[in-house]
């Protein structure tokens, strides 16, 4: 719903109800003479110890090459050449290690 404004008085506007909104005037600049004298608190920022550690990690992560282009290279020649035999012990046991180290980080951040 929208509400048009009648007339071009500067100081009121007619919301086509009885009622009269008054204009806000606008605030002093900071410093000037019609500010209370007391000092308002200063803003602060705090970075808390999970966001620090974000940050550390995110600089390791972003000096870490995404593709190891030569173990891609050996892998895939391996592969065309009928050399390249997966272990599914291997794999289940790295799955494994993977699913308790996420565990234990999250037992960490936790507590």
């Amino acid at each position: 719903m929208t509400n048009r404004i009648k007339g071009s008085d500067p100081s009121a506007v007619d919301t086509g109800t009885s009622r009269t909104i008054e204009r806000l005037r606008p605030a002093a600049p900071a410093g000037s003479a019609t500010t209370p004298t007391s000092a308002a608190p200063a803003d602060s920022v705090n970075i808390t110890d999970a966001a620090r550690r974000l940050a550390e990690l995110r600089d390791v992560v972003a000096n870490v090459p995404e593709i190891d282009a030569g173990r891609v290279a050996a892998l895939s020649q391996a592969i065309e050449q009928g050399r390249f035999a997966a272990d599914p012990h291997q794999i289940a046991n790295r799955l494994l290690q993977l699913e308790r180290d996420l565990a234990a980080a999250g037992q960490r951040r936790r507590s």
